[in-house]
């Protein structure tokens, strides 16, 4: 499979669901686990997006970060371990690990640190 293919059918399935899961949301406000709420459905929503290999490169460029924004200024700290997991989870992809897209999710990650 290749890796357009595997991020299309396992975006959402394996990488951010996964990487919600795994967030401890204990001690944080409501407010701000609804804000992460909208954000994990819109970034669900970008799956469909993934159509090509810049179509892959653009997701993670642009539109992970842009829907990230407002999770980062309201946690930054919840923010970074929701891209941090996210970016894990696709890298543990063998199509992903293997691929160019591989130096764009590490470009998203160093992205969110302090």
């Amino acid at each position: 499979m290749d890796v357009v293919k595997t991020l299309r059918y396992k975006f959402v399935r394996y990488c951010v669901n996964k990487a919600y899961v795994d967030l401890n949301l204990e001690g944080v406000p409501a407010e701000v686990v609804n804000v992460l709420d909208d954000v994990v459905n819109q970034i669900r929503d970008l799956e469909r997006h993934i159509v090509s290999f810049e179509s892959a490169v653009r997701v993670f460029r642009a539109d992970l970060p842009e829907k990230l924004k407002i999770l980062k200024e309201r946690d930054p700290a919840l923010a970074r371990a929701f891209i941090k997991n996210l970016v894990k989870y696709c890298l543990e992809l063998e199509e992903v690990a293997d691929s160019k897209l591989k130096d764009y999710l590490e470009e998203l990650l160093s992205s969110f640190k302090d």
